[in-house]
Formats: structure tokens, C-alpha cells, sequence
């Protein structure tokens, strides 16, 4: 009899009458049985109704405007929540919560409690302040998506107003308590907001005491045991080749061809495993960290600087131990061996991307200086190319976005926004990497061993058919199969695109229709790279999956000794570790998009006023996205159009009837508000603007 009732709600029969009615069991007995679900908090039945529904678990997220959705894991929908139901609900927070009908679409949640909050501490400003008569203080926050001020209930010396503190909180009915855990600096110190947004993500840049204390005794050197069974590599011309601004090296390569045309290409990587042991207070740091953050002026590390910037890192000059992919290629570009190994390196330069593309453009300064690297670069760059034609006739995708870097001064300001340049170099070691990440992938699902994969699942096709329907409109050749679409008809689409001006934008919107990345220890393909086997071997010290990955390698491949033991173990514990390291992703990227937005929000803000040429890049309900050439995305809103104009969500436009706006439009601007604070730049037509002045 429950099932029936269960299944009959599910169905979204939720009103006593009505259950009763198709349920055919008596009144009496009905009210029983629903009460049993209700104690045993399956169901949920607000006082005073008659609706039963069933008690669900997800994470709120609250909009602007006061209303909120509810995400529930494993269901593509959202709940929507309306603002009444929000009363000391935060952005983040797990609540139970019921669903229930509006009209004929269960799309409304109602909640019911918080299960989690998702904030337990507060960065913001301290002041002081009279209330009713008497001194209060307050931290005031700094993220815009927890704009609350907080009680001040346990203060610490020499705080001041104005100064930036970081405090745990207490959820006392509907007020919000704070104990001052430390002070962070004055809201007026150089490179204070960065600061202020990393710690809201949960990024700190100092490690836990018991972190320093273990790393204490690891030496800085290579000692001499520690060469015992591993290849030396060291007589062998191996190079390092990253950004002029990089300190941590975590992969070198050596590249040599054959006689009969086939190719030696070495992929050496940092053993950071060797260092962090699994269960040390270092390994526990690094998972909580899960990630590098690379931000504007500074990078938080995953693993302190003594490891990340010396012993592990491949400097150039000095022994370092790595795990070494060994590979030989043939002329067409496929696998014909492979080893996988532990050795020892002495990176014979350290080279950045800027030397080596000079020198792959023969630039003859720059090659008197490294006369051992000119022709190994050179077989480098054509194994590159070899290896990336093969991939692209596989069918993977070549997206085309847009990156920048800010130029910042002394005191934290950005000064000037740079675009990043991608040549030869950066994508020879781009592939590269590829290849030993997709060796290894290959290697440890085809001996049946535990492995954490990167993988990226096929698109949904009707979300992707929508979005192909939408660059139809537009006027672009996005014909395919009427099968599902693989990444080879997405690839002849995306080269459809090869001569539109501003061919980013309809990249981005092809993007957006995707599945995200994501680390799971099921081997489920790289639709992107149109690779079956992919993993992340190549940055051990930025990234704990390659961390992981590396040591299941050594424990149950390359010394195995309780071996089912050891496989049972890391069957157990690889999901849970995939999901908290995609969740860590997650965040150090959105902490990187929110520090770009503040930088780009308070480069504008010397510019109000001025007019900008820019690309038409987004529509929505609510106004236009325009981007400038510099990277910064501002909103026409609605409201500051002068005529009356109506959105068509059909052919994606904005049009009074005269004057249409569409995606790619080139359009003039201008800034009419700016603001570091709320990351937000707002732009106006300077059509609308002139007629303003009139």
C-alpha cells in the first residue's frame, strides 16, 4: 500500500482526496499509512493542508532580485523558490524542502529547514557603530553573494575600523554572530580585494602548523638512496618550456627522431608522490586544497612552497626524481611503445614559451644562445603537428576563446589588460601532454587497475540541437547527421565558422551546450579530445587528481605488494576524492572569473563615461552583453535602451521594429557605471546616450 501511495505522489497526486480516490483505500488506513511516511520523514505535510509531498535535499541558489532556485543532484531541473521562503536562507545553504505543483508543472519548492549552512566564516569589514545608545561592532561582508553584516560577539587586539577580518560565525535564530579569528589587513592595502575574494572561496595562502612541521624534515636536495631503481635520465637533453612568470616546473621533455621517421618523445614529471604520502597532514592540505589558484598577482599553492617551487619542481641545473612516460611514435602520429617509469632528471634549461617560439621562428639572437635547442625544438614542433592532425581527423574540438592578463601597480590597481597569445610552443607542449595523459589512461584501464579519469561525456543532444538550431538562424552552416551529433560533425561545424568575424562568440555558445569536465574513476572518454582514454598525469604539484593518479601507479603497478589489498582501497576511496576534486576545480575557477571581474569592473571605473567599440556576445531577458576588445563584458540593460524594445527569443534578437541587435553586432558604447565592489560594468548605447542629452 505505501509503494501505490508513493508512486501515485511521485505522479504528482499530492492532495488526501485525490490519493484516496485512486488509491482505493479507506480514509482511516490512508491517514495511517501517511502519517508513517510523514514520521519517517519521507513525506512532508504542512499544518493546516491537505497536501502530501515528498521531502527532497538540495543546495539554494538566490538571484538578485530576492527570488532563489533549488539544485538537486542528479535531476537536470531546478525548483524555484519564491523570496518568501528565503527568510534567513543563504546563497549556498543545503535545505530539505518540499515540491509542490504550479499548474500542471511541479517546478516549486517550499523549504522546510537548513540541513548545511555554506557559510561558516565571514571576510568583510570591521566597524564600530552606536545603537540604541551603545557601541556595536559589525563585520560588514565583502561577498556579494553573503551581503550580510554580522554581530560581533569576540573581538581580538588591535582591531580597527576599517580593518579586514576573517571570523567564524554563528546562526542564532534569524542574527548572524561573529568571533574575530584574525585581521586580514586594512581595506585600503595593496592587493586587499584579491585576498578578500580567494578566502571567501576557501583559499588560504598559509598551510595548517602541522604542514610546516612535516615538511621541515624533507630535504632540499636529492639524496643518494633515493636514485636506488630508477632510470637515470640525466646525460639526456631534457627541457623545461613554460611562462616567463612560472616558478613551479612539474613536466620537462626530450624529443629525438628516427632513422626510419618515427619519434622518442619523453615525458617527464615531477614525483611529487615521493614527498606526499597518503593520510600525512601534507596530503590531507593538499586534497582539502584540490587545486593551484592562479590569480591576477599571485598563486595560491596546493602544496607549500618549499615542495612546489623547490624539491619537486624541475629547475634547471639540479637532480629532481620524476615518473617518466616514455613513448615512441610513428611518422602518422600513433602509439607504437610505451613505457612507464620511475627516473631521475637534470633539466638541462629552463625555457619559456617566448625564447623557444624565437627560436622556432629562427630568430638569431635568441638561437646563439641555446645552440643545443635548435634542431630539438624543431623535431618537436613537427612531432606537434603530427600528433594534433591525427587528433583533429579523430574528430576533437578546437575552441577558439578569447584570455587575458592584467598588468597590476604597486598598489594592486590593474593598470593595463594584455590578451595571451597561444604559438608554436605553447601548443607542442599542450600536445605533448596530451599524448602521455592519454598513454597512461590507455595503460591503466586495459591492465584493469583503479584510476582517476578526466573525462567529458557526450553533449545532450537536444540542448545541443537547440543551440545548432540557433546558429541556423543566424545564418551559419550547421548541418549533421540526423544521428546524434559527434564531435567530428561538431568539429565540421566549428570550421564552418573559420571566417566569421568574431567566431568566439558562436564558439562560447557551442560551449555553453556541453557537459563540463569532470574527474570520475570510470573511464567514460574525452568527448572534446575525442579520446576514449584520458586522464591527468602532467601537474602533480597544481592538481590532486594527477597526485592521486601517480601514486596508484607506483603502489600497484610499478612496486606492487599486497596488491588486491591495495586495488580494494583505491576502488573505495577514488569516487568520493573525483567528486571533492571536481568541486575543487570548480571553485578555484570561479574564484579566477570573479577576481577577473573585480579587475576588469575597477579598470573601468577610470573610464566612465568614455566610449568603447564593442561585439554584441550575449542576450538575455533582462538586456545585451557587450565585450570590447580589451575583455570587458558590461550590460546594456534593458532600462537604458531609449525606445521600446522587445526580446525574441526565437531568432535571438532585441528589436523596436527599426533597429534590430543581434549576436556579433559591432556596436559604440559607452561606460556609464562601474563598480570593483559588485564586480559590475554597465554600458549604454551612445545612440541612446546622445538622445538622452537632447
Amino acid at each position: 500500500m505505501e509503494e501505490k501511495i508513493i508512486n501515485l505522489i511521485k505522479q504528482g497526486i499530492t492532495e488526501f482526496d485525490e490519493i484516496q480516490s485512486l488509491s482505493n483505500i479507506s480514509k482511516k488506513k490512508l491517514i495511517l499509512i501517511l502519517q508513517e511516511l510523514v514520521e519517517a520523514d519521507i513525506l512532508y505535510h504542512p499544518k493546516g493542508t491537505r497536501y502530501y509531498g515528498f521531502i527532497m535535499s538540495g543546495i539554494v541558489t538566490i538571484k538578485n532580485a530576492g527570488y532563489g532556485f533549488i539544485t538537486v543532484e542528479g535531476e537536470e531541473a531546478d525548483y524555484f523558490v519564491k523570496e518568501e521562503f528565503l527568510n534567513n536562507i543563504y546563497d549556498g545553504d543545503t535545505v530539505l524542502f518540499y515540491p509542490y505543483f504550479s499548474g500542471h508543472r511541479l517546478c516549486n519548492g517550499a523549504i522546510i529547514k537548513v540541513v548545511k549552512r555554506s557559510h561558516e566564516f565571514i571576510i568583510g569589514h570591521f566597524r564600530r557603530r552606536i545603537k540604541k545608545g551603545k557601541p556595536k561592532s559589525f563585520i560588514y561582508s565583502s561577498n556579494p553573494r553573503f551581503p550580510i553584516k554580522a554581530i560581533v560577539k569576540k573581538e581580538i587586539p588591535d582591531l580597527e575600523e576599517d580593518m579586514v577580518v576573517y571570523g567564524k560565525l554563528s546562526y542564532v535564530g534569524t542574527a548572524i554572530e561573529a568571533e574575530v579569528l584574525e585581521i586580514i589587513g586594512h581595506k585600503d592595502d595593496p592587493g586587499i580585494e584579491i585576498s578578500e575574494i580567494a578566502l571567501n572561496f576557501g583559499f588560504q595562502l598559509e598551510f595548517p602548523k602541522e604542514v610546516y612541521d612535516e615538511i621541515h624534515g624533507i630535504k632540499d636536495y636529492v639524496e643518494e638512496e633515493e636514485y636506488k631503481d630508477r632510470r637515470d635520465f640525466r646525460n639526456q637533453l631534457i627541457i623545461t618550456i613554460d611562462g616567463e612568470d612560472s616558478k613551479d616546473f612539474d613536466d620537462a621533455i626530450s624529443v629525438e627522431k628516427n632513422e626510419d621517421g618515427s619519434f622518442e618523445l619523453g615525458v617527464y614529471i615531477a614525483d611529487v608522490s615521493h614527498y606526499v604520502k597518503e593520510g600525512s597532514p601534507l596530503d590531507k592540505e593538499a586534497l582539502k586544497r584540490g587545486t593551484s589558484v592562479y590569480l591576477a598577482d599571485r598563486v595560491i599553492p596546493m602544496l607549500p612552497h618549499k615542495l612546489s617551487n623547490g624539491i619537486c619542481s624541475l629547475n634547471e641545473g639540479v637532480d629532481r626524481l620524476v615518473l617518466a612516460c616514455l613513448m615512441c611514435i610513428s611518422k602518422e602520429g600513433n602509439l607504437l611503445d610505451y613505457e612507464i617509469v620511475e627516473g631521475v632528471i637534470r633539466s638541462n634549461h629552463r625555457m619559456t614559451y617566448k625564447n623557444a617560439n624565437e627560436i622556432l621562428k629562427g630568430n638569431k639572437e635568441i638561437e646563439a644562445l641555446y645552440p643545443d635547442l635548435i634542431d630539438p625544438l624543431k623535431t618537436a614542433l613537427e612531432l606537434s603537428k603530427i600528433i594534433r592532425r591525427k587528433r583533429t581527423k579523430k574528430g576533437a574540438l578546437d575552441f577558439e576563446i578569447k584570455e587575458y592578463k592584467f598588468k597590476l601597480n604597486e598598489q594592486g590597481e590593474p593598470i593595463e589588460i594584455i590578451p595571451i597569445d597561444r604559438e608554436d610552443a605553447e601548443l607542442l607542449i599542450e600536445d605533448f601532454m596530451l599524448m602521455a595523459n592519454e598513454t597512461v589512461a590507455y595503460h591503466m584501464n586495459i591492465m584493469n587497475l583503479p584510476c582517476m579519469y578526466r573525462v567529458h561525456e557526450k553533449p545532450d543532444q537536444d540542448k545541443l540541437v537547440e543551440t545548432l538550431e540557433q546558429l541556423h538562424t543566424m545564418g551559419i552552416d550547421t548541418a549533421h547527421s540526423k544521428k546524434k551529433i559527434s564531435s567530428l560533425d561538431l568539429q565540421k561545424i566549428i570550421k564552418n565558422m573559420e571566417e566569421l568575424p568574431h567566431k568566439e562568440i558562436y564558439h562560447n555558445l557551442v560551449l555553453r551546450s556541453m557537459m563540463k569536465a569532470r574527474y570520475s574513476d570510470s573511464c567514460l572518454g574525452h568527448y572534446g579530445l575525442a579520446m576514449q582514454y584520458y586522464c591527468h598525469f602532467t601537474s602533480p604539484i597544481r592538481r590532486y587528481p594527477d597526485l592521486m593518479v601517480h601514486r596508484i601507479i607506483k603502489q600497484v603497478l610499478l612496486h606492487p605488494k599486497n596488491l588486491e589489498e591495495d586495488i580494494h582501497h583505491y576502488n573505495q576511496i577514488l569516487s568520493d576524492i573525483a567528486l571533492r576534486n571536481s568541486k575543487s576545480e570548480r571553485s578555484s575557477i570561479d574564484c579566477e572569473r570573479e577576481v577577473n571581474d573585480m579587475l576588469y569592473a575597477w579598470y573601468m571605473e577610470k573610464h566612465i563615461n568614455s566610449t568603447f567599440t564593442g561585439v554584441i556576445t550575449s542576450l538575455t531577458s533582462f538586456g545585451i552583453f557587450v565585450t570590447l576588445d580589451n575583455g570587458v563584458e558590461g550590460l546594456v540593460s534593458i532600462d537604458a535602451m531609449s525606445r521600446y524594445f522587445t526580446y525574441d527569443e526565437e531568432d535571438y534578437c532585441y528589436t523596436d521594429g527599426k533597429t534590430t541587435y543581434s549576436l556579433g553586432d559591432e556596436v559604440e558604447v559607452i561606460v556609464i557605471h562601474a563598480d570593483r565592489t559588485s564586480q559590475r560594468v554597465d554600458f549604454m548605447f551612445l545612440n541612446d546616450y546622445n538622445l538622452g542629452e537632447v
